[in-house]
């Protein structure tokens, strides 16, 4: 299975990703949400996204984005979110507008923020223990926090064992135990921020208890040629250099 999140409209990160994704086996794509916000062509990825059939679940990004014309926010992430709800193709907006908050199958749960809450972020040892409270599943997929790692879990006699690792190299590994489960975030197609310009996305292969996170260079000068083209903030292409 192909593991997606938090693309925010970068189509050609999302190329980059699907071009390095072909010389790997899967037999589905799962999104894990934020298909717009941020870059330009959320249109396109969404596209994307339904050629490839893929299933995904909502993002906060997505929710604000279908919610727009009521909310109050101000600055220039819902500046780009109108900018992109103007120009969102009918046929996208109402697959976008279908996506559940999560999608629940035998031992997998994929989710956006947290399983106790779409829209919290899982980035410390205390909420991912908090995380695996929520659910029963042994394979948790998520993104939300544009940091590609896992958290692994063993129960204890007091509640789960809980690990951290990052997940920063062209190709890393998690292997899981029969007796332990993984909260796995494959990092962010569109905007990494763990300190590598270099974005990332997951192969679940559930025979082998084992998720490959990769991480890919892609074309940061051509997306910052398009936001310029737009007018979006130069801060926007800044950090992909720095991945922050």
């Amino acid at each position: 299975m192909l593991l997606l999140s938090d693309i925010h409209g970068n189509i050609t990160a999302l190329d980059a990703v699907l071009r390095h994704a072909e010389r790997h086996d899967y037999d589905r794509v799962v999104f894990l949400g934020d298909a717009v916000g941020y870059y330009p062509d959320g249109d396109a990825v969404i596209e994307r996204l339904r050629a490839l059939g893929a299933r995904g679940v909502m993002g906060n990004h997505d929710a604000w984005l279908l919610t727009v014309e009521v909310l109050e926010g101000q600055g220039y992430v819902f500046d780009i979110l109108r900018w992109q709800a103007e120009r969102l193709g009918e046929e996208n907006r109402a697959w976008l507008a279908a996506l559940p908050w999560t999608i629940e199958e035998e031992g997998m749960l994929a989710v956006h923020g947290s399983p106790c809450d779409p829209f919290v972020y899982i980035d410390d040892l205390d909420l991912a223990r908090e995380g695996f409270g929520c659910t029963e599943a042994r394979w948790i997929f998520h993104g939300h926090t544009h940091l590609a790692g896992a958290f692994t879990a063993l129960d204890g006699p007091s509640g789960p064992w809980v690990r951290y690792k990052p997940l920063p190299e062209p190709e890393n590994v998690v292997k899981v135990g029969p007796k332990a489960r993984a909260m796995i975030n494959p990092g962010s197609v569109g905007q990494p921020r763990d300190g590598v310009p270099q974005v990332g996305y997951g192969i679940w292969n559930e025979e082998a208890r084992e998720v490959r996170v990769y991480r890919v260079p892609f074309d940061i000068d051509a997306v910052a040629e398009r936001v310029r083209e737009v007018g979006f903030p130069p801060v926007l292409y800044q950090r992909l250099y720095k991945g922050r």
